[in-house]
């Protein structure tokens, strides 16, 4: 039906272009034959011969057969430009039904894949397909009133070992991965492979959100034992998400969907196992729109920044001020930091951020150095998690310095040590280039719950910025203040810089007094200011 109504079209549009061109070839002839009749006539009114010199005459000194002499040039352009015209909005309808065409095969052949045939029940695991398992989905809460849980098991190393590693050792590893869900599966639950390294388990009926937790922990003390590929051992990290029907879903199909979400949050958060809920659809496409949004703000000033003074605890060390962000959001109002500096993952998006960040801070830091009597007033910025394995950060932060005059010693980058742990070797190594050319860097979050407090041990940095959780739990509980003490005499001794941060109350200020910490910040030093109030701080007299 598609081919034919092609072959229609085609003719149909050879015959519009055949009609446009006699038309063209008429109106032409039609022009040639009114400039020889006007030319005769005149020709024989002025001279009264018709001679090639008269009709020459007639044709040079008769303004009026000039615009005649014109016609035939216009008919054929015309022409050519209503076939053009036409030849083109018949090719576009071509493409479109070729396009229709594209897209329905695709479609049939993607159905024809996916159903549940003899042959397409099994895949190359000997594993239950996706349509395999749906079906049996179906078949399995038939009734109504079942219940059931499904666990979809994805894993973060997978596609790295495929890269690297070659098709028959991924093919290796997906086998034994197999035969470890199946161990780990009591006999009446249902395991199928939903392709790569997706695998969903069905377990057996009936099925709560108690059973489907306690069948994660048994898969992940399967995966505990590292795969052995010949003489080699690789470790799989899994990530599981749970869907439970009825209460996650209405149909099958959408319970799997829930399940690969809850899946998808768990491998986004680095946790091992989570639990569908409607957050986590809602989530991603948050994070979706901001992202989109916020290239526009990054090209509509729709970016600020405030400051946070940074205080001196010990004689001698500059102030300094730590920028941060905010987003003038149309609809959501004002975001803080926190809200958007983890948002870049594309190269664009994060340059473009970076950039933003850089610039802001740098302009003012060099004009206020400039025209106050703090001279060596120090910036600290917190640049996206995603520069420091995305960017060639030493390049780009050097030459912003040098063309605001500023020595590098004036900047202090600051980075959560989960930034730091995910850069590779060739951006720890460009970290540590800025390090060498006097940039400072901070980790910061040290003490935080899911952090090491020996984690500015193994990376390039000079400051740790200390959790404000650390200081509250150090205000509460006397074994918290004497590992806070101990914490800070291990970073003196190593010659790195101590930094408070969340400073927000008396009890703090006087906590922080008894240690040997340099900097600190908090709306117990000072709120929030934005450029105008800095300017005035800046203007007070130096104490």
């Amino acid at each position: 039906m598609k081919a034919s109504r092609l072959d229609s079209l085609d003719r149909t549009a050879r015959l519009l272009r055949g009609r446009a061109n006699r038309h063209a070839w008429f109106g032409l002839s039609l022009s040639l034959a009114a400039i020889v009749i006007a030319t005769l006539l005149a020709s024989g009114y002025s001279y009264g011969d018709y001679s090639l010199h008269s009709l020459i005459a007639t044709q040079s000194e008769n303004p009026a057969l000039w615009l005649l002499d014109c016609m035939p040039l216009l008919f054929l352009v015309w022409g050519q430009y209503i076939g053009t015209v036409m030849s083109y909005q018949a090719g576009a309808m071509v493409l479109d039904e070729t396009r229709e065409l594209r897209d329905e095969a695709s479609r049939l052949q993607h159905e024809l894949r996916r159903a549940p045939s003899g042959a397409r029940i099994t895949d190359e695991l000997g594993l239950p397909s996706r349509q395999a398992l749906l079906d049996h989905l179906r078949v399995a809460v038939g009734s109504g009133d079942a219940q059931c849980a499904l666990l979809v098991l994805s894993t973060d190393q997978y596609q790295d070992l495929l890269l690297s590693q070659g098709d028959s050792v991924a093919a290796v590893c997906l086998r034994q991965l197999r035969d470890r869900l199946h161990a780990a599966l009591d006999d009446s639950s249902m395991l199928a492979h939903l392709g790569h390294d997706h695998f969903a388990a069905l377990l057996a009926l009936p099925a709560d959100e108690d059973a489907a937790l306690h069948a994660a922990e048994r898969i992940q003390k399967a995966l505990d034992l590292p795969l052995q590929v010949g003489r080699s051992a690789i470790s799989l990290r899994a990530s599981i998400g749970i869907a439970l029907y009825p209460q996650h879903a209405s149909d099958m199909e959408t319970l799997l969907r829930h399940a690969e979400s809850a899946t998808y949050a768990a491998l986004g958060e680095n946790r091992s196992c989570l639990v569908y809920s409607a957050t986590m659809d809602q989530r991603r496409g948050e994070r979706a729109r901001l992202r989109a949004e916020l290239y526009g703000a990054l090209h509509h000033d729709g970016l600020g920044g405030d400051y946070r003074l940074q205080c001196a605890l010990q004689p001698g060390l500059p102030p300094r001020l730590r920028l941060a962000p905010y987003w003038d959001h149309p609809k959501r109002g004002r975001l803080e930091e926190a809200d958007f500096i983890e948002l870049p993952n594309h190269l664009s998006l994060t340059h473009g951020l970076s950039l933003w960040l850089l610039r802001e801070g740098l302009n003012r830091i060099a004009q206020w150095r400039q025209t106050s009597h703090h001279a060596a007033l120090g910036l600290v910025l917190r640049l996206p998690d995603a520069a420091a394995v995305q960017l060639d950060l030493a390049e780009i932060i050097l030459r912003l310095i040098r063309s605001h005059d500023l020595p590098a010693s004036a900047l202090t980058l600051e980075w959560p040590e989960s930034a730091l742990i995910a850069a590779d070797e060739a951006h720890r190594l460009n970290l540590a280039a800025l390090r060498e050319a006097g940039v400072h860097l901070a980790v910061s979050g040290v003490g935080a719950p899911g952090t090491s407090a020996q984690c500015a041990l193994y990376f390039p940095v000079d400051e740790a910025q200390l959790s404000p959780r650390l200081l509250g739990k150090a205000l509460q509980e006397t074994a918290a203040a004497h590992a806070l003490h101990g914490l800070i005499r291990e970073l003196r001794e190593r010659g790195q810089c101590v930094v408070f941060s969340g400073v927000d109350d008396a009890r703090t200020q006087q906590l922080i007094a008894q240690t040997d910490g340099q900097y600190a910040e908090g709306a117990a030093i000072r709120h929030p200011m934005s450029p105008a109030a800095v300017e005035r701080w800046l203007r007070q007299p130096a104490v």
